[in-house]
């Protein structure tokens, strides 16, 4: 079984996002084992408590306050879990380390979805990419391949946008590429308008 810790310094943090019920809900997975709550007392650095769990998702300014940022990024990478990163201040939800990072404001994070999301994750040991599942829904795939295929559509071709994208193209293309596919490599519109019909026959057929 899978295991989440959520980090945040502020408790009360929750509580504006969330109903009653659904707090509720967090301690009741909390009293099952799948999740811990912690106001991040004793994780101001890595260390083996850490290892016991899947996925740890913990607020920016905690991160930052503690100059901890990159050593719990270079943890995610080396241990090979996932982190989520949110924060009031994220204006821009982004997926990173090929899916094991997700950067998403606290509004995003804490929603009524949060408890059966973990309840999914914790429990499905072979759900794959599990943080775009959580952004996206299950039709995340579907998702970016839309969002691909219309950011190729705004320049000549993907030659184009490395050469005469912004910044923030670049990067959103290289993002969704390598969340999309292991391999990295870039394909063609035909080929990704092909995926896109390919996962919009999946779900009519459910």
């Amino acid at each position: 079984m899978r295991k989440i810790i959520i980090i945040d310094d502020r408790s009360e943090r929750k509580k504006l996002h969330l109903s009653e019920s659904s707090v509720s809900q967090l301690e009741k997975l909390e009293e099952k084992g799948f999740l811990t709550l912690s106001d991040g007392k004793g994780y101001e650095s890595v260390s083996s408590k850490l290892d016991g769990y899947d996925l740890i998702a913990i607020h920016r300014t905690f991160l930052t306050n503690s100059n901890i940022f990159n050593e719990y990024v270079d943890y995610i990478k080396d241990n090979k879990k996932w982190i989520i990163i949110f924060s009031g201040g994220i204006t821009q939800n982004t997926i990173l380390l090929n899916g094991r990072q997700l950067n998403i404001n606290s509004s995003d994070f804490y929603t009524e979805r949060l408890s059966s999301f973990i309840e999914e994750f914790c429990i499905k040991s072979d759900l794959s990419n599990p943080l775009l599942s959580f952004l996206y829904g299950e039709s995340w795939r579907l998702t970016l391949l839309l969002q691909y295929r219309y950011l190729i559509w705004e320049y000549e071709d993907l030659e184009d946008i490395e050469e005469n994208g912004s910044d923030f193209d670049i990067a959103k293309e290289e993002e969704i590429r390598t969340a999309l596919w292991t391999d990295g490599n870039y394909r063609t519109l035909e080929e990704i308008s092909k995926e896109i019909e390919i996962e919009k026959n999946k779900r009519q057929n459910k």
